[in-house]
């Protein structure tokens, strides 16, 4: 533990980089200009589900537990996890809407939800209703047909001449509005004894990163400033005293602390 309270309060710029790399390497998975499949089975949490949902396929067996639970140690997704979910948000609202700009507040806010609560999908089933999986990622029953499943796809994809998707550099976001939307809900969670006051301070960063931060409703950013707040937040979450007394809670206790 006192590695980790030495790199958060004296080395953050090393720290900073280590993060920005993480960013970078699920970048990379997301626009390889080959296919990149991820074979889940069992636990696929925090960094393990970013790396995850940024591949071009995930084969998961039924009984995978998949979530974004960084939450629990008082950080939030900084491994591209807000961001990718915000545009997943940003997909659905612009599928469902007639002009292509619809609202994306109703879509965001379960994405949120799942986030700031830490929850986790507790099948391959659950994961795909809670949009950790797409309807083009594969379940498999048998758990020990897995690779053989996600070596297919993978070559299925390479015979269909794959081409990476185009980087998004349009991203129309909740902003401001949608900040003051979640934030209004969590103190009524605050008040009523369901959050602690840091879990408020935590949901509050992980709404303005997802959210697109200081902006207009409607404002279109790209991936790299969802990027850039993920890992603004993050560095300012780990270099917390709180954060740290939950990291070493969950280390020796393996529960969370809610402090």
């Amino acid at each position: 533990m006192g590695d980790i309270v030495n790199a958060a309060t004296g080395n953050v710029p090393r720290v900073e980089a280590v993060v920005e790399k993480f960013q970078i390497i699920s970048q990379r998975l997301r626009y390889a200009q080959v296919p990149t499949i991820a074979a889940v089975d069992g636990l696929a949490l925090g960094g393990g589900c970013e790396f995850a949902i940024h591949c071009t396929r995930i084969v998961a067996s039924l009984e995978s537990y998949i979530g974004l639970v960084e939450v629990g140690v008082g950080l939030l997704p900084a491994g591209g996890g807000c961001k990718e979910m915000a545009m997943r948000a940003a997909h659905e609202a612009q599928r469902v809407s007639i002009d292509g700009r619809g609202d994306i507040f109703p879509y965001l806010k379960r994405y949120f939800q799942q986030i700031a609560m830490g929850e986790v999908a507790k099948s391959a089933e659950l994961a795909r209703e809670m949009g950790y999986l797409r309807q083009s990622d594969r379940i498999v029953l048998n758990r020990f047909e897995l690779l053989h499943i996600a070596k297919q796809e993978a070559r299925a994809l390479n015979a269909t001449a794959y081409r990476p998707p185009l980087q998004l550099r349009q991203i129309p976001v909740a902003g401001r509005t949608g900040i003051a939307t979640l934030k209004a809900a969590m103190v009524n969670m605050l008040e009523g004894g369901f959050i602690s006051e840091y879990d408020y301070n935590i949901g509050c960063r992980v709404a303005e990163t997802m959210c697109g931060g200081d902006v207009d409703a409607g404002t279109l950013v790209d991936e790299q400033w969802l990027l850039d707040l993920e890992r603004r937040h993050f560095m300012e979450l780990i270099a917390s005293e709180k954060t740290q007394a939950r990291i070493e809670h969950m280390l020796k206790n393996g529960k969370p602390l809610r402090n």
